[in-house]
């Protein structure tokens, strides 16, 4: 698909594979070849089929039990002979990361000592993750992905990936790697096992292989119609792509209870005074932020059934003056009917008293005083006289109003407000189309009242921390609103909204009103809404089984966490659905889910034979089997160096352990004899 605008660029409807697939998977072959020789074992490049290793999710277990598995399988010899890499999850942490590098098969084994250290020292950049919300928080398609992606998945892995997933294709296409498929599924449909819901992600292309539907990659996320594209936006990053992938981690409560804390950390808020005090009011604030915590708090009592009376008794106190009546008559009627309400009700109570804070606080118009973008245009311009794209790209922002961590002292600074003394000292009037190369030129000292502090630390639910002097006043109101106040606010605003309606993933559908395309369920909405593939199978079993890609062996590496043969039963159940080819499965192999050993092997009628490895087994961590699942927890988010030495150990003990069973499997498969 070339790169020539709207109107000219097309979806791909075909249930082939790509074009750079196909070049990834020939160059692919004459290594595949040399490394099925270092076994013994001959084949013809033309002839011969392909090994796929999937990894499953699993969180951090998964990402760092994979690259264990690599390192293992390229000292064994296996690595080289492997043609597709598939991953769910935190697998996909893994294969993201390692991506990066287009020799990575060379270096895995430094890129895994890497890693370790990297999460070892636990140090990530907080000005960087909160910024990214912020600017995420302006975009029209605003979800919790967003928001997991750049603070949640920024942190577990201590970086923010911004390159693009499509910057990965020249190892693929050398042949260097094994062609990577990354996997999530649409979030309305995946119950229903329906094959349209499966999406993969490879460096070429997003698609859904069950409709033969596909976007280039540089285009996912744009606007599409009929197959057309109609406008084009910004590729989403790698970081994105992390969260997208990897976001089931826990349960709704544990995923609360994360999003509540980061929230914290972004920068403490300013309290305005100006001179009528009516512009800002710093109690406002607080009391729209810890509202909207306990009705959010209210929603997630529908699902785990604890007492209300307290959150009532909260919600009331802060609402009960004369600015808030609407929500605060709402409140007494949500309490008086809950007790005979059921769950789909108390859900939607809660929706509409998210919708009644809003319209009581008046989040943007009445307290902040103009929409985002009209404060965008005016505050921002009023300091550098430039458009919000140009300030960005020149970094004027971030000098003004969030200047690095280590020149933030205990003041904060608006960044419209007169920078004295060294800088200037006159009115902003008169420095208007000079003030850039002021402050960007003149040393942090130059600077009074220092910038805006960013936290590491977690604060308690609810606070708030008012510091900082009044800002000069301004003739007008807008000039008088901390642009960095504003953003948290908008950040609060559409998390909060998006936990009510437990919104992830949404993103431009490149299948609306795709007439070519019989999937309503798809077609007809013109928002995406994309997530963890482990919610439906958490091994990317349905794209690995694409027939094009003619995979005759699978090595199924398995970290999920309870039943070691979950992925197995719910992919057969699957196949049957969509009338997919798999082996047949047998019952009583699958009663060892307490103590299972650490190789299974199911051939199928059709050729293909998955060999299923679960990480914790009788063989490998003998009598442990329980102490190490829960240690390492699927979401666990701090490890030691330890720590993570000792799961991945117990990963490489697995490779080790079933070497010569895999490379019976593979001359098997190859139909062939040594050499």
């Amino acid at each position: 698909m070339e790169r020539n605008g709207a109107g000219k660029v097309k979806i791909r409807l075909s249930k082939s594979l790509s074009a750079g697939e196909k070049e990834a998977v020939a160059s692919r072959r004459e290594v595949v070849k040399r490394g099925l020789a270092k076994l013994g074992i001959s084949a013809d490049v033309n002839k011969m089929p392909n090994i796929a290793v999937l990894g499953s999710g699993g969180a951090l277990r998964a990402m760092f039990a994979l690259y264990g598995t690599l390192v293992e399988l390229k000292k064994n010899n296996i690595l080289d002979c492997i043609t597709y890499l598939a991953g769910v999850s935190g697998s996909t942490w893994c294969m993201s990361s390692i991506y990066k590098f287009e020799d990575w098969p060379q270096k895995i084994e430094t890129l895994e000592k890497l890693q370790i250290e990297k999460l070892a020292e636990n140090k990530w950049n907080v000005k960087e993750g909160t910024g990214a919300v912020a600017d995420a928080a302006d975009e029209e398609n605003y979800s919790l992905t967003d928001f997991w992606s750049y603070l949640i998945v920024h942190q577990l892995l201590t970086e923010l990936d911004g390159a693009e997933l499509s910057t990965h294709t020249v190892p693929a296409e050398k042949g260097q790697t094994p062609y990577p498929i990354y996997a999530a599924v649409d979030k309305n449909t995946y119950h229903k096992q329906y094959e349209g819901t499966w999406f993969e992600f490879t460096p070429h292309e997003v698609g859904v292989p069950g409709l033969g539907a596909y976007v280039d990659l540089r285009y996912f996320g744009s606007v599409f119609e009929n197959g057309r594209l109609k406008e084009e936006k910004q590729e989403r990053n790698v970081c994105y792509m992390q969260g997208l992938w990897g976001s089931a981690l826990g349960s709704e409560r544990e995923i609360y209870e994360s999003i509540k804390d980061s929230l914290g950390l972004f920068p403490n808020q300013d309290r305005t005074r100006g001179g009528s005090e009516e512009t800002w009011d710093f109690q406002v604030v607080s009391t729209f932020y810890q509202a909207y915590q306990c009705v959010v708090e209210l929603h997630l009592r529908v699902v785990d059934g604890k007492e209300v009376d307290a959150i009532f008794d909260r919600l009331e106190k802060l609402l009960n003056t004369p600015k808030t009546k609407k929500s605060y008559e709402m409140v007494r009627r949500m309490r008086q009917t809950w007790p005979s309400s059921d769950a789909t009700k108390r859900k939607n109570d809660c929706i509409g008293l998210g919708k009644a804070l809003e319209s009581d606080f008046g989040v943007l118009d009445k307290i902040l005083g103009k929409p985002l973008k009209a404060i965008k245009e005016q505050v921002v311009d009023k300091v550098v006289d430039k458009p919000i794209e140009a300030i960005k790209d020149n970094k004027v922002v971030d000098t003004i109003v969030n200047k690095p961590k280590e020149t933030i002292k205990d003041k904060l600074v608006k960044p419209m407000e007169v920078v004295k003394d060294k800088v200037v000292d006159k009115p902003l009037e008169v420095i208007k189309g000079k003030t850039t190369d002021k402050v960007v030129d003149k040393p942090k000292e130059g600077i009074k009242n220092g910038s805006q502090e960013i936290s590491s630390g977690r604060k308690e639910a609810g606070q708030l921390d008012p510091k900082g002097k009044p800002p000069s006043e301004e003739p007008t109101g807008a000039a008088n609103i901390g642009y960095s106040v504003l953003r948290f606010v908008n950040v609060v605003r559409k998390t909060y909204s998006c936990l009510l309606t437990w919104t992830w993933g949404t993103v431009n559908n490149f299948l609306y009103k795709c007439s070519a395309v019989n999937a309503p369920a798809l077609t007809e909405e013109p928002v995406l809404s994309l997530i963890d593939a482990g919610l439906a199978i958490n091994t990317a079993y349905p794209l690995i089984l694409h027939p094009e890609r003619n995979v005759k062996l699978i090595l199924s590496f398995d970290y999920s966490a309870g039943d070691p043969f979950e992925t197995l039963k719910k992919t057969v159940d699957y196949c049957k659905t969509n009338r997919i080819p798999f082996p047949r499965i047998d019952e009583k192999e699958l009663n060892e889910t307490e103590n299972p050993r650490d190789c299974y092997i199911f051939r199928g009628d059709n050729g293909v034979t998955v060999m299923h490895f679960p990480l914790f087994n009788k063989v490998n961590c003998p009598g442990k089997i329980k102490e190490y699942n829960d240690q390492f927890s699927t979401f666990k988010r701090n490890y030691t160096r330890e720590e993570t030495e000792k799961l991945i150990m117990a990963a490489k003990k697995n490779v080790v352990n079933v070497r010569q069973k895999i490379v019976e499997e593979i001359k098997r498969t190859m139909g062939s004899q040594k050499a």
